[in-house]
């Protein structure tokens, strides 16, 4: 009976730790202790001694006005995550390289169940700043390039979710309707990219490709984006299109696989 009451507190301080990081988000990054009281529905008093704890620990860190944000040390331990983390790391030479030539916006993507999260972005000069494309920050997966490639190789529950959800307009050229939204993912897993025209935002248009992991299965996305003042988006399509072919074979070094082309070709052969 002992355990058992000390394995359920401990359940309890985990969820109220649980809930004081729940409360932290792109719109709200500092906050003091009486609104992480009202977010969390937590006592003022458990409150701040959870936040002096996760404070002295690092996962917490002071801000202006009495506020705390997520510290540093919580940072060290995220950027860990194997999941994305190796992705990132086979993806930045080669998004510093496209940024560079293209003089345009390069970002790194990745499904989460039924959202998409910015894992990385580089901005280019000229480019109009979309303030939503904070890395950490989700995304729909049906109002932008990205999000488009990622809902097409996503597993076909998360498209039925979404597909019976709906959608919400972002912009006036944003896809509505289940059918619509069903041909364009069924033509962006064929032609092997997507192109957005100003559909995430009224300034920019972009094209994303998939990333395929070591297994063949693509684990991520890499998008160009510019001024919509700037042309078609289709010009963009050729070097991202070879970026993402240098980002996957890199990562399926990384992960010791053969890269996806070589194992195509043996599979070919050997059937």
């Amino acid at each position: 009976m002992q355990n058992s009451s000390v394995d359920h507190s401990d359940r309890s301080v985990v969820d109220r730790t649980l809930k004081i990081f729940g409360c932290f988000n792109v719109r709200n990054t500092a906050l003091t202790v009486s609104e992480i009281s009202r977010s969390s529905g937590l006592p003022v008093a458990t409150t701040y001694r959870l936040v002096s704890k996760l404070l002295s620990w690092g996962a917490l860190e002071r801000a202006a006005g009495n506020k705390y944000s997520i510290g540093l040390r919580l940072w060290e331990v995220a950027s860990l995550a194997p999941r994305h983390s190796m992705s990132r790391t086979a993806a930045l030479p080669h998004m510093l390289e496209l940024q560079k030539e293209t003089n345009s916006s390069v970002f790194l993507s990745a499904r989460e169940e039924g959202d998409g999260i910015w894992l990385e972005s580089f901005w280019g000069d000229g480019v109009p700043y979309d303030g939503s494309c904070i890395v950490g920050n989700r995304f729909p997966l049906y109002a932008s390039a990205s999000g488009q490639v990622l809902l097409a190789h996503a597993d076909p529950a998360v498209q039925g979710e979404l597909y019976s959800r709906g959608t919400r307009a972002v912009t006036g050229r944003t896809v509505a309707g289940s059918l619509p939204l069903r041909k364009l993912v069924n033509d962006v897993k064929r032609r092997g990219y997507a192109v957005d025209d100003c559909e995430p935002c009224d300034d920019l248009s972009g094209v994303a490709a998939p990333i395929h992991g070591g297994c063949g299965s693509v684990v991520a996305c890499v998008a160009l984006c510019g001024s919509s003042a700037d042309g078609s988006p289709h010009q963009r399509v050729k070097p991202l299109l070879a970026t993402a072919r240098r980002i996957s074979r890199e990562l399926a070094k990384l992960q010791g696989a053969r890269p996806p082309s070589q194992r195509r070709g043996l599979d070919h052969r050997g059937s």
